[in-house]
C-alpha cells in the first residue's frame, strides 16, 4: 500500500498544501488548523521527509500570471488591474500565456510546484480533474479567475458570462431582431460551454426558436477565425443579428460583412462579449458586453494579497455582474 502524501493529509485535515506545510516546518498558524493537521498526520500515519520539507514557503517576490492568450485585449484588461494592485506591493508580475490546452496548463502547474513564484493568477479556458488535482496541491496561493470547477477549493472571482450573452440576446430581441445566431468558441473550452447555455436559455425566454443554424462554430477566440465562420456562410438572409462569443471574433465578422457590403446593423446587427477597446474602435461601433476585465483582475490580485498574508483564512469567492453597453453595431442612430 502506498504511503499517505502531504496531499492526501491536506484533503483530510480541509486545508491547503501550504498550510499542512507550514505545520510540518514549525511555521505560524493559527492553533485549530494546527489540531486538524496533527490530527490528520496521526489517522493517516504520515510520516513527513524531506520532499515535504522542501515545501517551507520560499520567498521569490513573484506571482505568476497564466492566461491563455496574453495578447487578447481582455486578458491585457485584466492583466492591467492586476498591474495596478501589485505595483504597489514587493511583487513583481511574470506573464505565463502558454496555456491554451490542458496539456499545457498541467506542464505548466506542475513546474510551479518548484518555487518561482510566490502565488498564481490563472484563468483557464480548459478544466480537467487533473487540473484541479494539481491545483490543490500547489505550495502557493492560487486565486481562479473564472468558473470555479467542483472540488476547487481555492480564491475566486467569477462572472457569470452566460448571463452576459443573455443580454445581449434580450436586447436584440426587444429591438425586434427574431433570426439571432450565436457565433462560439470551441466547446472543449468552459467560455464556449458557458456561453451556448446562456443563449440557448436567453431565446426560449424570448420565444425563439434555436436550431442548428443558429449555433455557429468559431475554432478559435481570434479575429481571423471569426472571419472564417462568417466566410462560411452561405445564405446570409437566414440571419438578422450576430452575437460573438468575443470581440475579437465579431471584428472578423464585422470585416467580412464589409466586404459583402452587409450594413451593420440595418442588415444584421452584432453585439460582442468582454466591450475591450477594441469595440470603440471598430466602423460601426460594436455593442459589447462588458465583463469587467480590468476589475476582476484588481480584485483577483488584492484577493491573493489577502491570502499570501493569511494562507488559513476562509475561501473568498467574489462574483461580477456583467453589463451591456449599446453602440451602432447593434441599433439605428446613438441609442443608449
Amino acid at each position: 500500500m502506498a504511503s499517505p502524501t502531504i496531499n492526501a493529509v491536506a484533503l483530510r485535515a480541509g486545508v491547503s498544501v501550504a498550510s499542512v506545510s507550514r505545520v510540518i516546518n514549525g511555521i505560524p498558524v493559527k492553533p485549530h488548523t494546527v489540531a486538524r493537521v496533527q490530527e490528520a498526520i496521526a489517522e493517516l500515519n504520515y510520516e513527513p521527509n524531506s520532499a515535504a520539507r522542501t515545501l517551507k514557503v520560499r520567498q521569490s517576490d513573484q506571482i505568476c500570471l497564466s492566461f491563455a492568450d496574453i495578447g487578447n485585449p481582455a486578458y491585457l484588461a485584466m492583466t492591467r488591474g492586476i498591474d495596478q494592485v501589485l505595483r504597489e506591493s514587493k511583487y513583481r508580475l511574470i506573464l505565463s500565456s502558454s496555456v491554451s490546452s490542458t496539456d499545457e496548463i498541467i506542464t505548466q502547474l506542475k513546474t510551479l510546484s518548484r518555487g518561482y513564484a510566490d502565488g498564481l493568477i490563472f484563468s483557464p479556458i480548459y478544466s480537467s480533474p487533473e487540473i484541479t488535482q494539481l491545483v490543490m496541491a500547489l505550495p502557493i496561493p492560487v486565486v481562479l479567475i473564472g468558473t470555479r470547477p467542483e472540488g476547487l477549493l481555492v480564491d475566486n472571482v467569477y462572472i457569470d458570462s452566460g448571463k452576459g450573452i443573455a443580454l445581449a440576446v434580450d436586447h436584440l430581441a426587444v429591438t425586434g431582431r427574431k433570426k439571432i445566431a450565436l457565433i462560439n468558441g470551441p466547446l472543449t473550452t468552459s467560455p464556449g460551454i458557458r456561453r451556448k447555455q446562456g443563449f440557448e436559455k436567453s431565446m426560449a425566454k424570448n420565444d425563439l426558436a434555436v436550431s442548428n443554424d443558429l449555433l455557429l462554430q468559431a475554432e478559435d477566440f481570434t479575429s481571423k477565425a471569426g472571419y472564417e465562420v462568417a466566410a462560411s456562410i452561405k445564405n446570409f438572409s437566414q440571419y438578422d443579428a450576430f452575437v460573438c462569443v468575443n470581440d475579437l471574433v465579431a471584428s472578423g465578422v464585422m470585416r467580412y460583412l464589409a466586404e459583402k457590403k452587409l450594413s451593420i446593423p440595418k442588415d444584421i446587427a452584432v453585439v460582442g462579449i468582454d466591450n475591450t477597446e477594441l469595440s470603440t474602435v471598430l466602423n460601426p461601433a460594436l455593442t459589447s458586453v462588458d465583463l469587467h476585465a480590468e476589475k476582476r483582475g484588481v480584485v483577483a490580485a488584492q484577493m491573493l494579497l489577502r491570502r499570501i498574508a493569511n494562507p488559513d483564512k476562509p475561501i473568498e469567492q467574489e462574483v461580477i455582474e456583467p453589463e451591456l453597453t449599446i453602440r451602432l453595431s447593434s441599433v439605428v442612430g446613438n441609442q443608449k
